[in-house]
């Protein structure tokens, strides 16, 4: 029987053998199938501000004059030949009225978040109408002014234009009577 120190260098040989065995066996060619690129959204993003001023109208109310303005942010994420969404975020600023029959004076504030699918080729402008509120009076509130909730009221009709591959062009808002959201 061999010692310790004769097992030990009889498996060095056999493991070089091995290895040279394993460097030396046919590598299989490569596969023909080619497994396709994964495909990566793009994003494009862009902040306006822009001036209001209009008339508002909804029904069963008087007309508001308003002044103010609306911050406008628009982020799409789009994949080529897949199509994408846009996220529009719209926040007023500033934004007051005042009531053409009564001279009452109202404030509109808030954010609305509007997200819209976007088609391979999408169709331009994506418009939507965001929900605000509408406060009376403003603040402060003295007597006799009665204290009346915040009205949800969608008095600005927002338009972006959104080429093919997903950048944003030109942005802007015009105050409008209310109507329901183009696209729910």
């Amino acid at each position: 029987m061999p010692g310790p120190g004769r097992l030990a260098r009889a498996t060095v040989p056999i493991g070089l053998v091995a290895a040279a065995l394993c460097l030396t066996a046919p590598v299989p060619a490569a596969a023909t199938t080619t497994v396709p690129a994964a495909r990566l959204a793009v994003v494009h993003s862009r902040i306006v501000q822009l001036p209001l001023d209009g008339t508002f109208e909804e029904a069963g109310a008087e007309p508001i004059h308003l002044t103010g303005s609306i911050r406008v942010r628009v982020v799409t994420r789009t994949t080529a030949g897949v199509g994408g969404t846009a996220q529009i975020t719209s926040t007023l600023i500033g934004t007051t009225g005042t009531g053409e029959d009564t001279g009452a004076r109202y404030r509109f504030a808030g954010t609305d978040i509007a997200l819209r699918a976007l088609p391979p080729n999408p169709v331009t402008p994506v418009e939507v109408t965001p929900r605000f509120l509408k406060f009376y009076p403003p603040v402060p509130i003295l007597p006799p002014h009665p204290v009346v909730p915040p009205n949800p009221v969608r008095p600005v009709l927002v338009r972006v234009v959104v080429a093919a591959d997903g950048t944003v062009g030109a942005v802007t808002a015009q105050v409008v009577g209310e109507a329901p959201d183009p696209n729910p």
